[in-house]
């Protein structure tokens, strides 16, 4: 009977016991979005947006610790992950948009190259 008093004891202290923290499933997608963002090879091209995305995840991790669960937790969170979104397609429109540049400047000096081909100089007088 003795030993039974602290087995009691231990078993109603770790029923007690909390949990480990499981963070918010949108802070979870924030963090990975974010992280997709950073691990991008065109981020360099959209800096600024990825620093507002990075911002924006701290903001919902301090929010998720100070009130996990909340709605303003869980908006904060989908704010970071829509703002690493548009890191993400920020940096692709202007990788494409450098593309469409390079390739026109091409084009127009293949026209040009093709257009001193095909016309004869001016016969002298």
């Amino acid at each position: 009977m003795r030993a039974a008093i602290p087995l009691a004891i231990v078993l109603s202290a770790a029923g007690c016991a909390r949990p480990a923290a499981v963070p918010p499933p949108e802070l979870v997608a924030a963090r990975s979005a974010v992280v997709q963002a950073q691990e991008n090879p065109l981020s360099p091209l959209a800096i600024a947006e990825l620093r507002q995305a990075e911002l924006a995840l701290a903001i919902a991790e301090r929010e998720a610790r100070a009130r996990p669960r909340s709605p303003s937790a869980r908006d904060a969170a989908y704010v970071a992950r829509r703002r690493a979104q548009c890191s993400l397609l920020s940096s692709l429109v202007r990788a494409n948009l450098r593309a469409l540049t390079r390739g026109q400047r091409a084009l127009k000096q293949l026209r040009e190259q093709r257009g001193a081909v095909l016309d004869p100089p001016a016969a002298a007088p």
